[in-house]
């Protein structure tokens, strides 16, 4: 493995104690499992709670009633979603964010990960909402490894001979250039965290697979297909743009053509204005 990257590694921020007391009883406990245990290790940390009970309420989950006390959090969301949705919430608020190697502007790159989140969320939650509440913490997540091959870049003093080449090939070939500087490209990476956070293995093996979902086992074909779907729709140099908003539908047909069930029509009704005000421009020129 590339040396700065083995580096980038050795120095991620540790998870608090709390979110690896809980991750660590979840995945030993098997059958013998007690809600009770999961809410009182949450319940030892108060900014926790009130992180876990801010989730709940957002329009993430879509809940019909306030959602007041922890307990409720757990019943609500399930263990293995409470255990990936903690461990999302604490890694991204542990990093600070530069993606100017990328020439992408940090504060328009912020809105777009938050716009995945919501579009995600608003996509499936009456369509799916158990996958749904599943892909929140990928969805929060989905650009990590970007935003960590930047910080690394940054750090080695490549940042400008990166971007340079990057605005070269016109930014198309960005994978490549990971690859080249970095020794791994921003999608694998994602996948390899994940597994080194260790979440559940369905979300690692559904980000596994972000760039070729039909190669996806079929117990997590759908998932993988929707967060290629969302990572298409929202790629950062050009989200929402008409082209990729066209290679979202087809991603959609494709996953149809595997046997995965999707609602084209109501994935055409949450599609963003602006998605489809691009399509509306693109057909008119």
């Amino acid at each position: 493995m590339n040396e700065l990257l083995l580096e980038t590694i050795k120095d991620l921020p540790p998870l608090p104690k709390t979110v690896i007391e809980l991750r660590d009883y979840i995945d030993s406990s098997g059958a013998d499992l007690e809600i009770s245990k999961v809410v009182a290790i949450i319940s030892k940390d108060p900014l926790l709670i009130a992180e876990l009970l801010r989730l709940a309420n957002s329009p993430f989950y879509g809940f019909s009633h306030q959602v007041t006390t922890i307990q409720q959090v757990v019943s609500l969301l399930g263990i293995s979603n409470i255990k990936n949705v903690v461990l999302a919430n604490s890694i991204r608020s542990n990093f600070s964010i530069d993606v100017s190697p990328y020439g992408l502007d940090t504060g328009v790159f912020l809105a777009n990960c938050s716009n995945e989140v919501d579009f995600i969320s608003t996509w499936l939650q009456e369509e799916d909402k158990a996958l749904s509440n599943e892909l929140v913490p990928c969805a929060m997540l989905l650009r990590l490894g970007m935003i960590l091959l930047a910080d690394m870049l940054l750090k080695s003093g490549k940042d400008k001979e990166f971007l340079s080449e990057n605005q070269a090939y016109n930014f198309q070939n960005v994978f490549e250039l990971e690859n080249q500087y970095c020794g791994v490209d921003h999608v694998a990476f994602l996948g390899f965290l994940f597994d080194y956070w260790q979440f559940d293995e369905r979300l690692v093996q559904s980000i596994t697979h972000i760039e070729n979902p039909h190669a996806a086992s079929s117990e997590i074909k759908k998932s993988a297909y929707a967060l290629a779907v969302t990572n298409c729709l929202f790629e950062p140099y050009h989200p929402l743009s008409a082209f990729n908003s066209k290679k979202s539908i087809a991603l959609i047909n494709e996953a149809t053509n595997q046997g995965v069930d999707f609602n084209m029509g109501n994935f055409l009704a949450k599609l963003p204005k602006a998605a489809q005000d691009n399509m509306m421009k693109d057909i008119d020129d």
